[in-house]
């Protein structure tokens, strides 16, 4: 789950007009009394359910074999129920596929999609399942954060696929060579600077750091340092112009711009015209210190770097501890035919079988799995035997671990917002401050428009 398959979905033509339409039409499924009545070992008749997959369907594509496993292993505890996997599914496919009323009774989706399909009306509002069908022990082991981020207007709509947490892979054999003393759990902002500072030479193209960072990941920042970006109270309402989110961006524009000890986009290898990925950049031994999620363990042991490597928990910044926590989700279609069927596949995969097959790469998103995680990960992959993955589990065990802030209207505001970041944070091209105090009021303009035009208040 690199940077490149976090990127802000644009969603085409899935703009406020499309989803207003597609809200007007209704599309209620199964909901209400009939999901209250919903049989949890599915309807007992002969079906074939839809599965939307986010995995590319490419043969030895890890995720793309999970799902394979999980089809088998389905198939075989539910003889009636067929699963046919559609590969490369994302919000345009989906809405588009509902609107013409033909949707995937069950989708596997993350980052900015859920409030996105629940607003839009697309997906179903899982309350009754939950209440009938889930223990509250089911309910509880949802890692909390995540959970909230799934209840949209009052209901919740999804429930945790898994849920990866940013920290800071290392090249411990950099750092020995440099002389300069390993990250800890302790390190600040202030060490943090310092070691990359020390790390950097930019005349034989090596950087301390890389902090190129998406929507997502850049919020960690923002809150290290006490800054938002949404309003808490009110999506409505954009804070990028708070001063501690100002001061986030410049921190992180400073590193690039002031002591350029983290890598410009123009030095990235392969700029401009085909940088190499941020993984890439670290594994190859360009940057010595990296910010991305559990999700990244097995591919840079399948880069098999050429030095020693470890990871540790983001350094804490002025104000608090914060790391990214992924929104990777399942969610099913309101217009689902098979209701019973659907909800028993759904609920499988919150249980231990699909967990079983899953937390040999991808961190969970239950807290009773985390410690089985870091156990089955390693047997799995036997090259991660010794690497800290307290480091991933921290933020939710301890309650540092925090969702993508969206702003309400996020699908007509995102790209200005990336644009603009990119503009003066990255670039250096506008002043850092400046900039966001104007993106912020333009955001508050354009939500304000997208709700006139919604009709909703």
């Amino acid at each position: 789950m690199g940077q490149t398959r976090r990127q802000v979905l644009s969603y085409g033509g899935a703009g406020s007009a499309a989803l207003a339409v597609l809200a007007a039409c209704g599309q209620g499924g199964a909901g209400g009394s009939e999901a209250g009545a919903v049989k949890a070992g599915g309807s007992g008749k002969q079906v074939t359910l839809r599965l939307g997959t986010r995995a590319s369907g490419i043969a030895g594509d890890p995720s793309t074999e999970e799902f394979n496993a999980a089809k088998k292993l389905f198939e075989s505890k539910f003889p009636k129920i067929t699963l046919d996997l559609s590969w490369a599914m994302n919000s345009d496919k989906f809405l588009a596929a509902a609107a013409a009323g033909d949707a995937w009774d069950v989708q596997d989706l993350c980052c900015d999609q859920v409030p996105v399909e629940a607003r839009a009306g697309v997906i179903m509002k899982l309350d009754p399942f939950i209440k009938r069908g889930m223990k509250d022990s089911d309910v509880k082991d949802w890692i909390e954060w995540q959970y909230k981020y799934f209840n949209i207007d009052g209901g919740q709509y999804a429930i945790g696929k898994y849920m990866g947490c940013t920290a800071l892979y290392f090249n411990k054999d950099w750092f020995k060579q440099k002389g300069v003393a390993l990250p800890t759990d302790n390190w600040t902002w202030n060490e943090y600077r310092d070691a990359m500072v020390k790390l950097t030479d930019v005349p034989n193209k090596k950087w301390g750091g890389h902090l190129v960072l998406g929507g997502d990941r850049r919020q960690a920042k923002v809150h290290q340092n006490g800054g938002t970006m949404v309003d808490p109270k009110n999506d409505l309402k954009s804070t990028l112009d708070n001063p501690k989110t100002i001061e986030a961006y410049e921190w992180i524009h400073d590193r690039m711009w002031k002591d350029n000890s983290a890598i410009q986009l123009d030095q990235r290898p392969g700029a401009p015209d085909s940088p190499i990925t941020a993984r890439l950049i670290f594994t190859q031994g360009t940057v010595a210190m990296w910010e991305d999620g559990s999700w990244s363990l097995v591919p840079v042991i399948q880069d098999k770097p050429s030095f020693d490597w470890d990871v540790v928990t983001l350094p804490k910044g002025p104000a608090q501890r914060d790391v990214l926590a992924t929104t990777d989700a399942w969610a099913m279609w309101s217009g689902t035919k098979s209701v019973d069927d659907t909800w028993a596949l759904f609920s499988w995969f919150n249980g231990d079988d699909w967990y079983g097959i899953q937390s040999k790469r991808l961190q969970p998103a239950r807290l009773s799995w985390l410690p089985k995680w870091k156990t089955m990960v390693v047997e799995a992959n036997p090259e991660l035997k010794g690497k800290n993955l307290n480091a991933f589990t921290m933020g939710p065990e301890q309650n540092f671990a925090r969702p993508w802030e969206l702003h309400r209207f996020h699908a007509a505001t995102n790209k200005l917002i990336n644009d603009e970041y990119t503009a003066s944070v990255e670039r250096n091209q506008k002043p850092v401050k400046d900039t966001h105090v104007e993106l912020a009021r333009q955001i508050n303009e354009i939500q304000q428009k997208e709700l006139a035009a919604s009709g909703k208040k």
